[in-house]
């Protein structure tokens, strides 16, 4: 066994139960939870996950802003639900009578799985 704080090759630490360097308390307490990567631990309704999202909290004042602006430029973290969601408040607050109402994504996949997503939640055939 290497001795603590001693450099060694990560392969030669792998599957030995023993890290370089101490786990964190705030990682130790965390990791007893049950931490599930890539998929959460239960599945949630599509009302539920909009609900979840960061964004949410934040619908009225989006919906003044689109309402007392030309242009709206919004930043946010990946997954915070700024093009699903946006789309759809837009939508729900009468915009789509007015023409259509557009989001743009760099790449045709994700275009295309963006759409599928509003698509879903606002209850439509793509």
């Amino acid at each position: 066994m290497p001795e603590p704080g001693e450099r060694h090759i990560a392969q030669e630490l792998r599957g030995l139960g023993y890290s370089a360097e101490p786990m964190p308390e705030w990682k130790q307490e965390s990791f007893k939870k049950g931490v599930a990567f890539g998929f959460p631990a239960k599945k949630s309704s599509m009302a539920e996950q909009r609900g979840n999202l960061p964004i949410a909290a934040l619908k009225e004042e989006l919906i003044n802003a689109i309402n007392d602006n030309q242009v709206l430029v919004v930043i946010g973290e990946t997954g915070s639900g700024k093009t699903t969601q946006m789309t759809q408040y837009a939508a729900e607050a009468g915009y789509s009578s007015k023409g259509i109402i557009g989001c743009t994504q760099p790449r045709r996949v994700a275009a295309t799985s963006v759409a599928k997503r509003v698509a879903e939640e606002f209850g439509c055939r793509l």
